[in-house]
């Protein structure tokens, strides 16, 4: 029912027009309101199910929306936490020599092995200077095995039989200077005959001598000093074409270590110097993680600290500081004292996880929480 007029009650009407309207046959002369709003039961209760629909509408979306943040706020870390990066430990591919880049056997993402071929350079004055190499290597093991064979045959006969013409030679000079001196006593020859088969006599002996030694040197073979030598020769050329080997081969870039290739940083035709990156490699395996962090927020973090980090989806991840470096450059400004304007400086922290690691991939997000 509603209320019409001031002092009586009115039937109710099979219609109802809206709000301030009167019932039955009669109307009141009050002004509209709310609270004289015509009460049919039917249209009353679509009514009141139009105006309570939003509402409950409403709460539902809040009670979702507290589902939803109560969610969050579990699978996510606080946010007094410290956040850092997963990293992974990235190698330069870079030759010891120079070189012009031949060809890539490796393309960015592909897994390979340790002791696969990933590049290869040219250097053609290097090949020609190992030729060389390998020539006089060859030049110092023949003349060592000539010494080392000693001295021919034929040689010891030769020297033995020039021992034997200066031998004949001394006696032929030595009856032509006895008889020049004999005559020369009983002044039947000059002086000068006798000091010219004197000259002779003399002449003679020392060519028997030196004959005499040759082939007493030709018996005996080379001297340990001559084999020394020989080997010595011998060990230089090996170590010179084994340093010009290393240098060809140090031109064949391969893994060191099982990985990904990362990014290719030269291309084909350019010019390679040492230390030149080529590619990088990423370590499989070899997961850390780093963070920056003000020095006020390390509360005696020192080398080898055990942590336990958080991961998304709530994961833990025991860890083990390995590094604590000073950056040089500041966190988000902050001054430590008013007097002096003095900033906070920022650290470069790393820790090893103590564990596989398996699951976190390199540039995933993962916190520190508050100690």
């Amino acid at each position: 029912m509603r209320w019409c007029g001031p002092t009586r009650w009115a039937r109710p009407s099979s219609t109802c027009s809206g709000i301030g309207s009167g019932c039955g046959g009669w109307r009141g002369s009050m002004p509209s309101s709310p609270f004289s709003a015509c009460s049919c039961p039917a249209e009353g209760r679509l009514r009141v199910a139009r105006a309570r629909k939003p509402l409950l509408l409403a709460a539902a979306l809040a009670v979702v929306a507290v589902g939803v943040s109560l969610w969050l706020r579990r699978a996510e870390p606080s946010p007094t936490q410290v956040a850092g990066m997963v990293r992974q430990t990235e190698i330069r591919i870079a030759p010891d020599t120079t070189g012009r880049l031949a060809t890539v056997a490796v393309a960015p993402g592909q897994q390979v092995r340790k002791g696969d071929l990933l590049a290869v350079l040219d250097n053609p004055d290097l090949v020609a200077l190992l030729g060389e190499a390998k020539a006089a290597a060859e030049s110092a093991r023949a003349d060592r095995d000539r010494v080392y064979s000693g001295v021919r045959a034929e040689q010891v006969q030769i020297a033995a039989e020039a021992v034997e013409t200066g031998e004949a030679n001394q006696l032929l000079a030595k009856q032509q200077y006895d008889r020049a001196a004999a005559l020369a006593n009983n002044s039947f020859a000059s002086q000068r005959q006798l000091d010219e088969s004197t000259a002779s006599l003399a002449k003679a002996q020392a060519d028997l001598d030196a004959k005499t030694a040759q082939a007493a040197l030709a018996r005996a073979g080379p001297t340990a000093e001559e084999r020394g030598l020989a080997d010595a020769k011998v060990a230089l050329a090996d170590a010179t074409l084994a340093d010009l080997q290393a240098r060809l081969e140090k031109t064949r870039l391969t893994a060191p270590v099982d990985g990904t290739i990362g990014i290719r940083v030269a291309e084909p035709g350019e010019i390679i110097g040492p230390g030149k990156p080529v590619m990088t490699l990423k370590v499989d395996g070899d997961r850390w993680f780093a963070f920056t962090m003000r020095e006020d927020t390390l509360a005696g973090l020192t080398l080898g600290s055990r942590l336990t980090l958080a991961a998304a989806g709530g994961r833990s991840v025991p860890a083990r500081v390995t590094e604590l470096l000073p950056l040089g450059e500041f966190a988000t400004w902050r001054a430590a004292r008013a007097v002096g304007d003095h900033d906070l400086n920022a650290f470069r922290v790393r820790l090893d996880p103590e564990g596989s690691g398996q699951g976190l991939e390199p540039g995933m997000t993962i916190w520190l929480p508050e100690r």
